[in-house]
């Protein structure tokens, strides 16, 4: 193995545990007619495991050169993108007050909300062989897009539950929007709601490799009924 002094090394000390193994890993086996037949195993695998993976977008970083193995074998960035691409993120479950289904009133907030437990961080690891990376995504804000003649709303947060027991006066949110006209003239009678979720990204891997990942967006579309109200009840924000 050649690890020249620029070059990137993913097979050195990791720190932590290795976790359990995706299905790239691979073994590669040679005849005494192959020259290369006495590769070190840990280069053989890489070598055999950039083969399963497949040509992938790579992230900044240095592969290790394993003797006379082309530089193209498998590399914690590389193994760190594909987990990242494959990683199960899920489609916003909206809550609204008024709930969906039920009318809303113009002039009257629209809550908008997405349950905490799927505000929360989720982690996925990839290995092949000795090199390993592993990819958390965590949510980093909540963008709302009302519909036609209203802004953008983008929350910090997952939004907050309203609660039709409290009083409205004594509740609020900064994820909310107020139609001014019905949606009696809209298609179908409704406006077309979109909620996105942005996940930010990071990553490690062995020999202490690491960095952030693009951003990736779940969303969601739901219809939403407005109508005319000849005057606000119950004083508040939500239903």
């Amino acid at each position: 193995m050649i690890a020249g002094p620029h070059s990137y090394n993913p097979f050195a000390t990791t720190r932590g545990k290795v976790g359990t193994s995706l299905p790239m890993q691979a073994t590669i086996r040679r005849s005494a007619a192959d020259p290369k037949h006495n590769l070190p195993p840990y280069c053989a695998e890489a070598a055999a495991a950039s083969r399963v993976v497949g040509a992938l977008s790579p992230i900044a970083g240095r592969p290790m050169v394993c003797g006379n193995e082309p530089a193209s074998a498998v590399t914690p960035q590389e193994l760190a993108q594909s987990a990242w691409k494959g990683l199960n993120l899920p489609i916003p479950a909206v809550r609204t007050a008024p709930p969906h289904g039920s009318e809303g009133l113009v002039g009257l907030p629209e809550w908008v909300w997405v349950p905490r437990g799927q505000w929360r961080s989720l982690s996925q690891k990839a290995s092949a062989g000795a090199v390993w990376a592993e990819v958390t995504a965590t949510p980093k804000q909540m963008v709302i897009e009302p519909g036609p003649g209203l802004p953008t709303v983008t929350c910090p947060g997952p939004g907050t539950v309203y609660d039709p027991v409290k009083p409205a006066s004594g509740q609020h949110t900064d994820c909310s929007f107020t139609y001014r006209r019905s949606s009696a003239a809209e298609p179908g009678a409704v406006y077309r709601v979109k909620v996105t979720v942005v996940w930010g990204g990071s990553w490690v891997g062995s020999g202490g490799a690491g960095g952030a990942l693009p951003d990736i967006s779940r969303s969601t579309t739901f219809g939403l009924k407005v109508a005319e109200a000849q005057g606000l009840y119950g004083g508040g924000a939500g239903r």
